[in-house]
């Protein structure tokens, strides 16, 4: 497995040096296996030699994988790989009921992700692959000493690091990595349909994890599962595995539903179970687990022709602890519908509309990103609605996540609880790139 670093010297500015390192030995190994090493690029994905032919893998007329290296007759090492997600992003919101911070002016832009990373296909059906969030860039701002703060310097830390060993039917890995729950996070945030999830996900769902998994190819299956075991929380200043000082696990079905509501379509059922203790701050170590200690989702993906539908449905119970007004509220439960209908309008714009609806008495949290510029955005209220449109451009009709512009506006209303929470428009705009 690729070893994380060791201390707090590994992360930050270092973490260039450490991937070019990493992918320093990985092309090194090919070499050393006997391998043919970089060829030129002549549309068989066998490796690059120049800048033009990174150019030809990365944004060319017929992107996929960059490949630094690719031999399959090498027993050994059959793939290097190098990949890049890089999302930039402005927004404004436009309160009603509330201003917005003395100097945040209701709007921002930030990169809202960073990662580079590498992996590698070893032993026909090892695969190894380690991602970083880089640091030094500019992220979300933040309100400190009666004014808003923008941007905020990210830090380097380590997003994934992880093997992953292919048996007949299944697949199981080990190390960190996003688990794979609930409709909208499931997806590839290089593949969203909207620049955000709906806000119910954003309060459930967990960070990048240490643990150990199981799945099958449900491209392949009439029948399909993903069961994990996680650890509630890390040390991001040090590659450890995982601190463990509470446990998660989650457990996904689907079956295929052609013809159900859609010509194509998949039904899923999501249990996720946190043996943690949901108080506000009971660790140690960086929290990385789910908001609530049960949550059960159902939900399905369909399509038909260029329209393709999400519907889910969401129940969670005992959710985490927060502080608030000098005490500390547990909400006990929460619940929430989305529904995200999209239409191909051609091979190169999307149209996309989203509806999301969550309640819990003193449960609901708005979405904290750029609802957080407006004052008192970021409470719970008993209930919060929005609606959403945008509209997606890509360049490439047969690889969209390659590069893309999506843009959106969203109304949200919210209602009841103990703060006046969001309730206003929201506008996003912004550039995103994945290979």
């Amino acid at each position: 497995m690729v070893q994380a670093g060791s201390g707090t010297d590994m992360v930050g500015n270092h973490v260039p040096g450490l991937f070019f390192y990493a992918a320093c030995f990985g092309c090194a190994a090919g070499f050393a296996c006997g391998a043919e090493g970089f060829s030129s690029w002549n549309g068989t994905a066998a490796g690059v030699s120049s800048l033009s032919g990174l150019w030809a893998q990365s944004y060319g007329d017929r992107p996929g994988n960059v490949h630094l290296y690719r031999n399959d007759a090498n027993p050994w090492l059959q793939e290097f790989n190098v990949s890049l997600r890089a999302q930039y992003q402005a927004a404004a919101v436009s309160p009603s009921g509330s201003g917005t911070y003395p100097g945040s002016h209701g709007r921002t832009e930030e990169w809202r992700r960073l990662r580079l990373g590498w992996n590698a296909r070893v032993l026909r059906d090892l695969k190894v692959a380690n991602i970083w969030n880089m640091g030094g860039v500019d992220s979300l701002g933040y309100y400190k000493g009666g004014r808003w703060n923008d941007h905020k310097m990210t830090r380097g830390n380590l997003y994934e690091a992880n093997l992953e060993y292919s048996l007949p039917g299944a697949v199981v890995g080990a190390g960190k990595v996003l688990p794979v729950i609930l409709a909208e996070n499931r997806i590839s945030s290089s593949k969203y349909k909207l620049p955000e999830i709906s806000a119910v996900e954003n309060m459930l769902v967990s960070d990048s994890s240490f643990g150990v998994w199981s799945y099958n190819d449900e491209k392949k299956e009439p029948l399909g599962y993903y069961a994990g075991l996680w650890s509630n929380t890390d040390e991001r200043s040090r590659g450890t595995w995982g601190t463990w000082e509470s446990v998660n696990m989650s457990l996904g079905l689907s079956a295929r539903a052609d013809g159900l509501l859609l010509k194509e379509g998949r039904l899923y059922c999501d249990w996720i179970y946190n043996w943690g203790d949901m108080k506000d701050r009971p660790y140690d170590g960086n929290y990385t687990g789910t908001g609530a200690r049960n949550v059960l989702a159902v939900y399905y993906y369909g399509k038909q022709g260029a329209f393709e539908l999400m519907a889910q449905a969401v129940w969670a119970s005992r959710l985490r602890e927060y502080s608030s007004g000098g005490g500390v509220i547990a909400p006990s439960g929460l619940a929430g519908l989305t529904v995200m209908p999209s239409f191909n309008l051609t091979g190169h714009v999307q149209a996309v509309a989203r509806y999301q609806l969550a309640f819990g008495p003193d449960a609901v949290k708005p979405n904290k990103r750029y609802a957080s510029l407006a004052e008192r955005g970021g409470n719970r209220v008993d209930c919060y609605q929005a609606v959403a449109a945008g509209l997606n451009f890509f360049v490439y009709r047969d690889d969209p996540a390659r590069l893309k512009i999506m843009t959106m506006a969203e109304y949200g209303h919210s209602r009841g609880g103990r703060s006046a929470g969001f309730t206003g428009w929201t506008f996003i705009c912004g550039a995103y790139t994945n290979f």
